[in-house]
């Protein structure tokens, strides 16, 4: 009788520690659910308000490119951005990021574990003088929770999500600069394959006309002088059509590794004909200055700023106390046989506080650097601000340049090819000579060039408009 009672009352112990257990759940989990309301309230709030600017301010990249018309551009463009190593890098960030974001949200869950113990012991009884041995077992099961009643982690898990959304950024910003980087890359190469092949015409014009001249040197028609000035023309062709071939094998390097690929794969490479490249705007075109604040890298330093400042709220958060909740609940024996009886259970709750009284001006410290970076990030944002008006700036006045060069090389061009055809035909007619219809057509070259030159750098000129405006311009 006296066990039964025995075994009555310890159940009865079991039963109101249970539902003290469960009552203190329940009361955790209503205060974590109206703190997650009252924050999302407050977000829907903050979202509600400023719902316009945040979804004008949401970036996605724009294929730009498809408005030059060249289907070969766009592919190169699209094998870049699945393929290239620096943009996999941001992504391995992204994922990098979320996977810390999932680790300090872990920290707001219970935390369980089991902790089997072995204590061997020795006693020898006071009455009897016998020495007694054994193994105190212990199988528990542990439970610690950290009650979030001040928010800690709450806000630990904002600063983590910002930084998801800084990496985030990271990668618009690195695919927008590597599609604009091809394109340029890409624009160049057809660059230097017109100016190689107008600079071997030129070089093959320059020897017929030292040829002739030799000639006329031999028989004392022309001096030395107009000889040595055609010869050292030569040298100078000569030595810019290496640099081309030069700048060729690197451009297509570069481009190659653009591309994700080795620059051994510079095969069967295709382009457009300078000729028909399009331009994708006019000079004239108007465009909405507000386009710039949707910058990928505008938007990554708003994100830094909003990261900071909820790092300075965690750290004056860490002068709070901790709250957590402890449970264990388990099995207590001496012999392994009575284990796991009811007589061996044993079960323990309780709830503590922990608050720091010195940690040697630690907090302080933490507190005063996490400021220090918040200032930084805004100062931060504001040089990013003042550098991308900056390029805005920079990048239209040299498309105005650029462009009205290539107006006036096309009146040029166009001078050059009549004046050309005028000493093609007084050749032909016999009132001209050799050496003047190869130097008009040398002349008609030079002026090609640089009119391709100045259409390049006026093409190159938009794509940098384009990535200065964060990829859309409309």
């Amino acid at each position: 009788m006296m066990y039964e009672g025995f075994f009555k009352l310890h159940y009865s112990v079991k039963k109101i520690s249970l539902f003290l257990l469960c009552a203190l759940f329940a009361f955790q989990s209503a205060t974590f659910a109206q703190n997650s309301t009252n924050s999302a309230q407050k977000t829907r709030i903050k979202i509600s308000k400023h719902k316009s600017s945040e979804i004008e301010k949401t970036f996605v990249l724009s294929p730009y490119w498809e408005n030059y018309s060249d289907d070969i551009l766009n592919g190169y463009i699209n094998e870049a951005l699945n393929n290239n190593f620096t943009i996999k890098i941001a992504q391995d960030r992204i994922r990098q990021s979320q996977a810390l974001l999932g680790t300090i949200n872990a920290q707001r869950l219970p935390q369980l574990s089991i902790n089997p113990s072995v204590y061997p012991f020795k006693t020898m009884s006071k009455y009897s003088g016998i020495y007694a041995s054994g193994d105190h077992l212990y199988l528990p099961m542990l439970l610690n929770w950290e009650l979030d009643v001040f928010g800690k982690n709450l806000d630990k898990v904002k600063s983590a999500r910002y930084q998801v959304k800084i990496t985030t950024e990271q990668l618009n910003i690195t695919k927008l600069a590597i599609s604009s980087e091809v394109a340029a890359t890409y624009y160049n190469i057809i660059l230097t394959n017109e100016l190689i092949k107008n600079n071997e015409e030129i070089l093959s014009n320059i020897n017929e006309t030292l040829k002739l001249k030799k000639q006329l040197y031999k028989g004392g028609i022309i001096p030395y002088d107009n000889l040595y000035l055609t010869e050292y023309e030569k040298t100078n062709k000569q030595n810019e059509l290496n640099k081309l071939y030069k700048q060729k094998e690197i451009l297509n390097n570069e481009f190659a590794v653009l591309r994700g690929l080795s620059p051994d794969n510079n095969e069967n490479l295709k382009f457009t004909k300078i000729s028909d490249i399009k331009f994708p705007f006019p000079v004239s075109a108007e465009i909405n200055s507000d386009l710039m604040f949707n910058r990928p890298d505008i938007l990554q330093s708003e994100d830094e700023i909003k990261k900071a400042a909820m790092d300075v709220k965690v750290a004056r958060k860490m002068f709070l106390p901790s709250v957590n909740l402890n449970e264990s609940v388990g099995f207590e024996a001496l012999r392994l046989s009575r284990l796991f009886d009811w007589q061996s259970t044993v079960y323990q709750l309780g709830a503590g506080m922990l608050m720091d009284l010195y940690t040697g001006g630690y907090k302080k410290s933490y507190l005063k650097y996490n400021k220090e970076i918040a200032t930084e990030k805004l100062h931060n944002y504001n040089n990013v601000i003042l550098n991308a008006v900056c390029e805005v700036e920079n990048e239209l006045s040299s498309y105005k340049t650029d462009y009205n060069s290539y107006l006036e090389f096309q009146k040029t061009l166009k001078n050059s090819e009549h004046y050309y055809k005028v000493a093609h035909t007084r050749y032909n007619n016999g009132v001209g000579n050799k050496i003047d219809e190869l130097d008009a057509r040398r002349q008609y070259l030079i002026n090609e060039n640089s009119l391709v030159s100045s259409k390049t750098a006026s093409i190159i000129d938009t794509v940098n408009i384009y990535k200065a405006f964060g990829s859309t311009i409309k």
